[in-house]
């Protein structure tokens, strides 16, 4: 079977009144119809019905596809002479009093599961009969459909990440919600986590947008601070280029499609992008200033540039790369895409970019005039265009939307690159190539002058400044250590989705009376008697474990069918065990009371029946089919194979990742004495809340192991690269410092770690390195030309730590757009990022630099702090 769980909320506050249940009871009719019509299907599969036939047990009445309190109340008016009604002409008190002759019989009292938890009843007479006056605000209840003409595959959900048959079920969901939902005129429904891929999808989507805003802002940022638009429409290209690069070399090397790779990644490329290309343009653009013709600012700023952008993209990869050190596919993935992701920005904005900058460079005349009111105003609006025709590419590949995405991006490159190229051409034919600019010196009271001048400042105080970072360090640290892995929804899914809104009101109505399904796996000679009297023994642990749910009466919840209910029903039915008898031979005794066959032959027949043929209740009506009997017990003596059984529990508050754990260690210490069973030779604890624990473990496991193996692998990196042991580890130093800032910041304003916040310390370890390489290698590049350290101090920060600044804040003003987003695991991955880049800048400009000074060889006098 495949199973939906909806909970209703009514208007009004009471469930149990006419107009709630006439309304609930149509619905379900509707359902009916509709899936006989094939009309509940997914457009991926054929269009037959879908709904199960079952049996009710604390009924006694078969059912197809749904059976709620509205169907029993409908039946009971109709049989009871007295009330001569039916939902749709009973009044308010025919209800109320069909709702208590349900109730009030044992047959049928099961139904009071079914009703809220605030549910409750006082005595009042009806019609001359003293009653129990039963109200309730809500009710939940369960549809039942065929799982394997779904498509089969285990139901158990635990996190984001699905197949095609997972999605057509959730479809499925959505398609049964509608039909439930109807006008919802006296109530509210809503499902129970049954579309959460979808939900991710649909949010995913709307989060989109926002990234399209992040791409455009960081465009325009970039082309101001360059003050170029062809650098702004070489960002906003290149960058829908990079995506193009992605997807496909992701695809060409087989990585899975998911959440990550499909919008983590391509959210951190936008980063690494822009600082590729700052730092390549600014330095081409100092060159330039510095009164070099294009070609030879080409070269000479890509000489001076290239090691250092060519370290980056090697440290960057390494950062990377070391997720791929996790057993977790989907974080071997995740570092296998940022790999591609660093690659292609190395290649497409710090190596092309520049390129086609001087290209088109050269097209100008030397002695063109400057542009005018229109030229500006063509290039505004060429700037804008270029922008948002990109990123709204951007957005269709990043939702899936992929062949109207490259057309987009390829129409950007040809209308606001090409179109305008060609045009420069064809106007300056014929003219000279544009001779070198006159040399211009930094300006004061210019952005460049100030940083500089800051950096300076503060590297004359290094001590003070080392201090304050280590202190605040060990303090971030110690904040960092006491993250812990949670997961809720709301840190995934907007909180008013329906998704979240039905596990809240899940929360409400149902609280500890069912939770989240837990099972208990169980394999073994279960037919031995010494095999059942431990089950059973086991099912009395339960009754005393706080942390598994409970029925209305206080009993623990087992979901049937299980093992133990198959076989008491089968020996409780004299027309099932003649059934028994007839097919296998074997008379089924009950001579202890117990409720059990007598001998391991006995059980063993019952089992190799119920898994044949089903649990009968006559010779029309099936308790239980072959099918639900399979689901939670396989046995197969023939083949010499051990039983396996399931026992399904109700684990409450499972949102909460400490309720999980405690429950899982109760249920361990419930579980322990089979391990001294000489018959169950195998057990264990599973099931969609512990398959999440193991998941946030691991996700836990491998942050703990990527961010060594990074940062020793890139001191390995910079050892080599820079051939020298102090320049290597002082630019270590601020990436370690970074990503425990950046954690303890996280503990500060109530993030915890989950399965998007962990990826943060991978980019922050990526971005991190990026900033301290350009630093260091700029530092010994200008230490070079001069022997006054201060002096190359400043000449590096007027140059390489002007581009720092520029891409941090284009990052950083992009990212923060990604914070409003409505989807939380997007918006707080905005706003750690944009976090995380500040941090990035300022452990380079303020920290690094009293480093390197300490580093430095003592060539000349430094001022003391």
């Amino acid at each position: 079977m495949h199973g939906s769980a909806y909970i209703l909320e009514a208007r009004d506050g009471d469930v149990l009144t006419q107009s709630v249940l006439w309304e609930l009871y149509r619905n379900t009719q509707e359902l009916r119809d509709v899936d006989a019509q094939g009309q509940l299907a997914p457009d991926s599969l054929p269009r037959q019905p879908y709904l199960y036939s079952s049996f009710q047990t604390y009924t006694q009445r078969p059912f197809t596809g749904v059976s709620t309190i509205a169907d029993h109340v409908q039946q009971a008016l109709l049989q009871d002479p007295s009330l001569k009604a039916s939902l749709e002409t009973a009044t308010d008190q025919q209800v109320k009093l069909a709702v208590h002759r349900l109730l009030s019989n044992p047959l049928t009292g099961g139904l009071q599961n079914t009703l809220s938890v605030k549910a409750s009843s006082v005595s009042r007479e009806i019609a001359g009969e003293t009653i129990d006056y039963w109200t309730s605000p809500g009710l939940v209840f369960t549809v039942l459909a065929d799982n394997d003409k779904l498509g089969g595959q285990s139901a158990v959900r635990g996190g984001l990440g699905a197949g095609d048959a997972a999605l057509d079920k959730e479809k499925f969901n959505r398609n049964v919600q509608d039909v439930l939902r109807g006008d919802q005129r006296s109530f509210e429904l809503w499902g129970i986590a049954l579309d959460q891929n979808l939900e991710a999808e649909d949010e995913g989507r709307i989060a989109g947008i926002f990234i399209m805003l992040t791409v455009v802002t960081v465009v325009i940022v970039v082309g101001l601070s360059l003050r170029s638009y062809w650098a702004m429409a070489l960002t906003g290209t290149g960058l829908g280029a990079m995506m193009i690069w992605l997807g496909g070399i992701s695809n060409l090397v087989g990585l899975k499609d998911g959440l990550v790779i499909d919008f983590i990644v391509p959210i951190a490329m936008v980063a690494l992008g822009v600082d590729f290309v700052v730092h390549a343009v600014r330095r081409y653009q100092e060159e330039k200033s510095a009164g070099y013709a294009p070609g030879p600012a080409l070269r000479i700023g890509l000489a001076g540039v290239m090691g250092a952008l060519v370290l980056a993209m090697l440290s960057d990869g390494i950062a990377f790369l070391a997720n791929t050190a996790s057993g977790i596919e989907a974080v071997v993935h995740f570092g296998l895409a940022a790999g591609i992701a660093v690659g292609s920005s190395f290649l497409i904005l710090g190596v092309v970019a520049p390129l086609a900058l001087a290209k088109i460079d050269r097209l100008k005349a030397g002695d063109n005039p400057p542009p005018g009111i229109l030229g500006h105003t063509a290039r505004a609006f060429g700037g804008l265009g270029v922008a948002s025709m990109s990123a709204n590419g951007v957005l269709l590949l990043v939702v899936g939307i992929t062949v109207p995405g490259v057309g987009l991006i390829l129409g950007s490159i040809f209308m606001f690159l090409l179109v305008p190229a060609f045009w420069l051409r064809f106007r300056n034919r014929g003219a000279p190539e544009p001779p070198a600019q006159e040399t211009v010196a930094p300006q004061e009271g210019t952005l460049e002058a100030w940083l500089s001048s800051l950096v300076v400042r503060l590297a004359c105080f290094r001590l003070a400044v080392l201090l304050t970072a280590a202190g605040i360090t060990a303090g971030a640290v110690v904040f960092a250590l006491q993250l812990e892995a949670e997961f809720d929804v709301k840190d995934f899914f907007d909180s008013q989705s329906d998704f979240v809104v039905g596990l809240d009101k899940l929360d409400e109505h149902v609280g500890q009376r069912r939770g989240e399904q837990a099972l208990i796996y169980l394999e073994g000679d279960l037919a031995s008697p010494q095999a059942l009297a431990s089950i059973q023994l086991l099912i009395q642990r339960f009754a005393a474990n706080p942390h598994i749910a409970r029925d209305a009466d206080g009993t623990p919840f087992i979901q049937e069918p299980n093992v133990v209910d198959v076989l008491t029903r089968v020996t409780a039915s004299p027309y099932a065990r003649d059934r028994v008898q007839e097919m296998t031979g074997v008379q089924i005794d009950d001579g202890n009371g117990d409720g059990l066959p007598d001998t391991r032959e006995q059980v063993s027949a019952v089992m190799g029946y119920a898994v044949a043929y089903g649990v009968p209740l006559d010779d029309a009506t099936l308790v239980y089919d072959a099918g639900r009997v399979r689901e939670v017990l396989s046995y197969q003596p023939a083949a010499g194979q051990d039983a396996a059984a399931l026992l399904t529990l109700g684990i409450p508050d499972s949102r909460e990742q400490t309720t999980v754990r405690v429950a899982r260690e109760a249920l361990t210490q419930d579980l322990a004495f089979l391990a001294d069973s000489p018959v169950i030779t195998d057990f264990g604890i599973t099931g969609s809340p512990f398959v999440r624990e193991g998941q946030l473990a691991a996700v836990t496991s491998t942050l703990q192991t990527s961010l060594p193996i990074a940062v020793v692998a890139t001191l390995a990196l910079l050892l080599v690269a820079l051939r020298s042991v102090r320049y290597a580890l002082v630019t270590v130093v601020p990436v370690v410092l970074v990503a425990a800032w950046l954690y303890g910041i996280m503990y500060l304003v109530g993030f915890n770690l989950n399965f998007v916040t962990a990826t943060i310390g991978a980019v922050s370890i990526g971005v991190g390195i990026d900033y301290s390489v350009h630093m260091t290698v700029r530092f010994r590049e200008e230490l070079g030309r001069s022997a006054d350290r201060m002096n190359a101090l400043r000449r590096a920060a007027n140059g390489t730590g002007m581009a720092l600044a520029v891409s941090a804040i284009s990052s950083i003003l992009g990212f923060a757009i990604l914070g409003f987003a409505p989807m939380p695991m997007f918006s707080a991955f905005g706003i750690l990022t944009a976090i995380m880049v500040f941090l990035a800048l300022a452990a380079s400009i303020v920290v690094l630099p009293s480093l390197l000074l300490l580093a430095a060889p003592d060539k000349a006098k430094v001022p003391a702090a």
